[in-house]
């Protein structure tokens, strides 16, 4: 699985690489990619901007490097949320509960996607933050459909629609509470849940019976 390769990068990370990279991020997320400087991440926490250039060749390299890291970061915290689990749908209900354990960063994540991917032409620079993020998102969601499927537990769908479905609606609802400061982040994803559910055949009535 993707997530052990996750969890080994971030503990090689450096304490100080890791605060210059969130800083970012939250430049990146508030203001355009053009109208950021370094100098200006550099101030927000209180470094010499030679600081950043000692770990990253530019401001390229940090934009990379920081949706890269918020990445990791989301899905190292499902890693957390999920031990001990032991069902396919347990699993998949942990990938919907991250999006409100990790909703300020995927929320930044998401953001610097839309608006780099919107008015800049190298979208490449935007590519291994997207893979990284929503390929261990299908992984996961494909993985355990499968078993839920075997088990008799799913109806049979088509799991690579199925994932597609549940990742477009977790987007939606991450999307409409950036719009919506007072939205019910929460509240959305519990209902989400109960769509996706019936979506794939799933009692999750009797799940909480048993």
């Amino acid at each position: 699985m993707p997530t052990e390769h996750t969890t080994s990068t971030l503990r090689q990370r450096p304490d100080r690489a890791s605060e210059l990279m969130n800083a970012a991020l939250h430049h990146f997320a508030r203001q355009d990619f053009n109208t950021v400087t370094i100098k200006d991440i550099a101030s927000s926490i209180s470094v010499n901007s030679a600081l950043i250039y000692y770990y990253f060749e530019n401001k390229e390299a940090l934009f990379r490097a920081s949706l890269d890291h918020a990445a990791d970061l989301a899905i190292a915290r499902y890693e957390e949320i999920s031990k001990g689990l032991t069902t396919p749908s347990e699993f998949i209900d942990a990938w919907f509960d991250n999006h409100i354990e990790s909703g300020e960063l995927i929320r930044y994540m998401v953001k610097v996607m839309l608006d780099f991917a919107a008015t800049h032409p190298q979208r490449d620079m935007i590519e291994s933050g997207i893979q990284r993020f929503y390929g261990t998102e299908r992984d996961i969601l494909v993985k355990y459909l499968n078993e839920g499927m075997a088990q008799g537990v799913f109806s049979d769908v088509d799991v690579n629609n199925a994932a597609q479905v549940a990742s477009t609606m977790l987007d939606g609802v991450i999307v409409r509470s950036q719009i919506q400061p007072e939205f019910d982040l929460a509240a959305a994803i519990a209902e989400l849940k109960l769509v996706f559910w019936r979506y794939i055949g799933f009692d999750n009535k009797r799940r909480f019976s048993s």
